[in-house]
């Protein structure tokens, strides 16, 4: 599990950092407001995606997803089916962030 940590102001678009990180193309970033407020940006790449929340970037692989997109890695995954999204523990079950839909 990669934890970065996010510095500056929350998940402003145009990020310092993002833009080419690890020297990958950003295809697309996309903001999501999910249950209690917490928001949520995602960071697409090839092959990948950076998702950020309540102050820490999970870099997670693209995974076949069953019913939506879904990147996953070091227990967690973040499952978007196009409607609603969330990042799910692998582990446990739990929904660190649910019920999130996208707001750019």
């Amino acid at each position: 599990m990669a934890l970065l940590p996010v510095g500056g102001p929350a998940f402003a678009d145009g990020a310092p950092g993002l833009a080419s990180a690890g020297g990958d193309r950003v295809i697309e970033r996309v903001v999501f407001r999910c249950q209690g407020g917490i928001r949520v940006q995602v960071t697409r790449m090839p092959n990948r995606a950076l998702v950020q929340f309540a102050g820490q970037t999970r870099v997670l692989n693209q995974a076949d997803g069953v019913g939506g997109v879904r990147y996953r890695s070091g227990g967690f995954a973040w499952v978007n089916n196009g409607k609603v999204a969330y990042m799910k523990n692998t582990r446990s079950g739990e929904l660190p962030v649910s019920g999130c839909v996208r707001v750019n």
